[in-house]
């Protein structure tokens, strides 16, 4: 009997040259468990899946949002058959059938006792069985008897918490889902985290959780007994505020409704962080010895987590200041476009926004558009400065940018996330875009937020061929070219933030004088040396 195989090879820019073989199955979505792990906007959890059967190799969906097709048909979830070359699309992805094998089906096995499992030619009986997400699997070890729920509680809140640290893609949502969870198993009525200044040691509000308050949290924690927590780096129980005058007065204390309140300091082996505050109302019971112990418990557990987020985020606030250093050495050859990047760059992290993209997608937004236009350091002075307007064959040769803007980030393996906005923020929703001629959802998303950004700000710039056009002319023309030119989602929602747009514009600081000419082998250099000087952070800073 001959084992079934089959590879799939990836089509695109996103997946040209990657291949998956299995004889088995390949399962396809942004799980990290999965064979094909793809982490793409358009890619669900669970996508779809691929397998060797009695029939042959099917491929099904999943139960995902964005379809999945099979040579530009709708997959459900029983399944098609695959033949040699065909071609699978997941969202706005693709792939190819370049080997098949179906093999040979074995004779049907004899029934055996569903409950038994053949290894090694014997039988083991199975009593039971379990098949549950990471999310099940630790709720279940925490349900304990009578006799220890409490303790199982506890238990299941530290492994969620170190579930969290490793899960988490910035530190303000690592922050809200630590502090969801604690203030859920304390039964607190509202929940702080104030991380101190690494300058000033001034401590600051950085998340706030209050779920069983129906207003507003109000004043979200007493800056008296935090204080007091951070400066000696003692955990303190605070059973009933009225024992206490100083608390008692205080204005946090008397208009937020805290009756009972417990600090825990945050800290490192190597440094206090800061205070985790919690409080409960007049019409809870107070805090006991045992939740100070798991507060402070929790406290102690985080705080390794929270001071590498940290270092990440300043490593990511060094970068995304030598992306921009960068991004404005390209663009003083042109002295035509302005602050054309950081206009852009704003445009897009609003649209972002409005859109409700991920922490992670605004993240790259933010990386990525200030190097869009990265590629003219290889465009000559007399094209890119040209004073009038491009022939179609300068224009032609100008196009280039996109690819040669991809070439310089794909050297760079931390970088490829933001090189689709790079490479496709010229691309077309109708397709007669550059350079690959994408339409549809086959264009990166975040290239399609750049892309109506970018035009936008083109739109209302000054060129030496023509003024620049009135902002309501520029909004009409986005509405009269969505579904042309751009992704009409896109469109739509950056005509919402019309009023958010007209502001910033209103507002926009004097641009930086023109720093004269510089040859393209130069800025090259440059540029390779900024951004290979920063490649050891880069993996963890776009991770």
């Amino acid at each position: 009997m001959t084992q079934p195989r089959i590879i799939l090879s990836g089509l695109g820019p996103q997946l040209g040259g990657l291949q998956w073989e299995s004889d088995t199955i390949l399962r396809i979505g942004r799980q990290n468990n999965l064979e094909i792990v793809l982490n793409y906007a358009s890619i669900n959890r669970r996508h779809a899946e691929v397998e060797a059967t009695p029939r042959g190799w099917l491929v099904r969906e999943t139960g995902n949002l964005n379809g999945t097709f099979l040579n530009g048909q709708p997959v459900d979830q029983v399944g098609a058959e695959l033949q040699l070359n065909d071609v699978i699309q997941c969202g706005s992805l693709s792939l190819q059938v370049t080997v098949l094998e179906k093999g040979e089906t074995a004779a049907p096995a004899p029934k055996e006792d569903p409950n038994c499992i053949r290894t090694s030619g014997a039988f083991m009986r199975v009593q039971a069985s379990a098949q549950r997400t990471w999310e099940q699997a630790v709720e279940r070890a925490a349900e304990p008897d009578d006799q220890r729920l409490r303790q199982g509680k506890h238990f299941l809140t530290l492994l969620r918490a170190g579930h969290h640290l490793a899960h988490m893609a910035s530190l303000n949502d690592l922050l809200k889902a630590i502090l969801d969870d604690t203030v859920k198993v304390l039964e607190a009525q509202r929940g702080s985290i104030v991380l101190a200044d690494d300058l000033t040691g001034e401590l600051s509000l950085r998340a706030v959780s209050a779920p069983r308050l129906s207003t507003r949290p109000g004043r979200c924690f007493s800056k008296t007994l935090a204080q007091r927590c951070f400066t000696h780096g003692e955990s303190l129980l605070c059973r009933d505020v009225k024992t206490d005058v100083e608390l008692e007065s205080a204005c946090s204390v008397a208009h937020g409704a805290m009756s009972s309140i417990i600090c825990a300091v945050l800290r490192s082996p190597r440094r206090r962080l800061g205070v985790l505050h919690l409080d409960r109302g007049p019409l809870q019971d107070p805090f006991t010895q045992d939740d100070l112990d798991l507060a402070d418990a929790i406290a102690a557990n985080v705080a390794v987590g929270i001071e590498s987020a940290q270092l990440v985020e300043q490593q990511r606030e060094l970068f995304l200041q030598t992306v921009t250093a960068l991004a404005r050495a390209v663009e003083a050859r042109d002295q035509y476009t302005g602050s054309h990047t950081h206009r852009v760059t704003a445009y897009s992290l609003l649209l972002a926004q409005e859109l409700r993209l991920s922490s992670q997608d605004i993240h790259h937004i933010q990386v990525g558009t200030p190097l869009h236009d990265i590629g003219k350091i290889a465009i000559l002075d007399s094209i890119l400065r040209k004073p009038g307007k491009l022939t179609p064959e300068e224009f032609e040769y100008m196009k280039q940018h996109t690819v040669k803007g991809a070439a310089i980030l794909e050297s760079i393996p931390g970088l490829a996330p933001v090189i689709p906005i790079v490479r496709n923020h010229h691309e077309r929703w109708d397709g007669r875009g550059y350079p690959d001629r994408l339409s549809g959802e086959n264009i990166n998303r975040l290239a399609r937020v750049v892309a109506v950004a970018d035009a936008f700000d083109a739109m209302t710039s000054d060129r030496p061929y023509r003024p620049p056009m009135p902002t309501d002319k520029a909004f009409l023309e986005l509405e009269e070219k969505s579904g042309s030119h751009f992704d009409p989602e896109c469109a739509r929602a950056f005509i919402r933030i019309r009023c958010r747009v007209q502001a910033m514009l209103a507002e926009e600081t004097p641009v930086p004088a023109f720093l004269g000419p510089l040859s393209p082998g130069v800025l090259y250099q440059e540029a390779m040396a900024v951004l290979h000087a920063g490649r050891g952070v880069l993996t963890s800073v776009l991770s």
